[in-house]
């Protein structure tokens, strides 16, 4: 009923995730404009064959092969890895993907908008990384697997529910610094079920809060799974932050919620601070102070169904985005500040 991601965006994400070095959108030069800008930010360049009303009707195979020479050498290194990612004008008329190119390594991802849930577009391009031999097909399961179970979560718990869910922009953080305060001398528990690179900023108020609590840390900071870019980013987080239990890697945040909820039901806590996907855990069986911190204006309403204060970080993937260090959320700059 709302908008939600695009299958094209998250072939993109996952076409970063494998370490392409540059992306060409067969179409027009304003598709995903935001998701290539954003990418960009990462490291990955990304081109368009700015796909005109001509190109509907002459077709546009000319303007791939063009690109793709352009960006080749552009690129200048020895066998680049390139995703080649359809959209909706060039899927519909057909134009084919599968250019060849001796000098680079190319993945063409077919998808388009009208595909129906985002994961689709990953699950595609992991099915052409597969097909270019750049994974394996343990991993390529693995994968697939992850992406279903993400959406889901989102279409049982989170905001791709049918219902429309309007956004919002509130928050209780003065109550919950309040809660917090009262809370000092008792045992908390920070627990991080984050989003890939997401988690570098929402590992900053755990962060805080281990420096004025008697904290116990879950985390979903495995970093012996994954692909490379995952597997690099959980470490750089583990240098900044201590977890007692790890609960899974950062792209097992849909299922590493079960794991941490047993591990809270063993432990002697006043209260839980979850930060990055909260809705990923069944919390419900948890009969104490529930704090969520989260992403997206969207995301507040089906987080407070399930906890007692939900937080809101505005626009925390486009601030993560190039970062290889834990970013400073608004929520920990605060807490920082109120609890001194």
């Amino acid at each position: 009923m709302h908008p939600r991601p695009s299958p094209i965006a998250a072939a993109m994400y996952q076409l970063r995730d494998l370490g392409v070095d540059a992306i060409i959108l067969h179409g027009p030069a304003g598709c995903c404009f935001r998701t290539a800008r954003l990418l960009e930010m990462d490291g990955v360049r990304v081109f368009t064959t700015s796909m005109d009303e001509n190109s509907i009707i002459f077709g546009a195979e000319d303007k791939l092969v063009e690109t793709l020479d352009y960006v080749i050498n552009y690129l200048n290194k020895e066998k680049p890895i390139i995703g080649v990612v359809g959209t909706c004008m060039s899927m519909i008329i057909g134009e084919n993907l599968n250019v060849k190119d001796d000098r680079a390594i190319i993945i063409p991802v077919e998808v388009h908008s009208g595909l129906g849930d985002n994961t689709i577009g990953a699950i595609k391009a992991m099915e052409a990384a597969l097909e270019v031999g750049l994974i394996d097909r343990e991993e390529f399961e693995r994968q697939c697997y992850l992406l279903k179970k993400a959406t889901e979560l989102e279409k049982k718990r989170g905001m791709a529910k049918e219902k429309y869910i309007k956004p919002s922009y509130e928050d209780d953080t003065n109550k919950v610094i309040e809660v917090l305060k009262d809370l000092k001398g008792e045992k908390i528990a920070c627990v991080l079920n984050a989003k890939k690179e997401t988690a570098y900023l929402f590992v900053h108020p755990l962060i805080v809060l281990n420096k004025y609590f008697d904290c116990i840390n879950i985390a979903n900071l495995d970093c012996s799974k994954g692909l490379k870019k995952i597997r690099e980013d959980a470490k750089n987080i583990l240098k900044r932050f201590k977890p007692h239990y790890i609960t899974g890697s950062l792209d097992e945040y849909p299922i590493a919620g079960e794991k941490a909820v047993e591990i809270l039901e063993s432990l002697d806590i006043s209260a839980v601070v979850v930060s990055g996907i909260p809705h990923a855990l069944p919390i419900e069986k948890l009969d104490i102070i529930k704090i969520a911190i989260s992403d997206g204006p969207r995301t507040y309403y089906p987080i407070k169904e399930i906890y007692d204060y939900a937080i809101i970080e505005f626009d925390a993937h486009a601030k993560v985005l190039g970062k290889r260090d834990v970013v400073k959320s608004r929520f920990g700059e605060i807490l920082d500040y109120a609890l001194r």
